[in-house]
């Protein structure tokens, strides 16, 4: 699995780097074993405007076999809580996936 960070607005340091990187990884035990998957994660702000505060938000954007692409988006006013929020998200979507595909194939036997 090949992980490209795209960072919008802020530079992100190593230790979030590697937090965003370690949160990314748990998602490996869901995913099946496709060569050349590429997640695509991006983090940053979403604009420099808000009155109060800084607004974060994380994207995570899977691209699976067959045209299928599963993206997970949210917004916090913590990086590290977009991030797991993202996280969660994209997780509940590839454990949908993957009961919906285990239902098909007993369906068929």
């Amino acid at each position: 699995m090949q992980i490209r960070v795209k960072e919008t607005e802020i530079k992100i340091n190593p230790g979030l780097y590697s937090f965003l990187e370690k949160k990314i990884k748990t998602l490996e035990k869901l995913l099946p074993h496709i060569p050349d998957l590429i997640v695509e994660a991006e983090v940053g702000l979403t604009s420099r405007h808000h009155q109060k505060g800084d607004v974060y938000r994380a994207e995570i954007q899977i691209a699976m076999p067959g045209k299928r692409m599963l993206r997970a988006v949210a917004e916090r006013d913590n990086l590290r809580s977009a991030i797991i929020e993202a996280k969660k998200e994209i997780e509940a979507q590839l454990t949908k996936r993957k009961d919906t595909f285990i239902a098909k194939r007993k369906k068929v036997s």
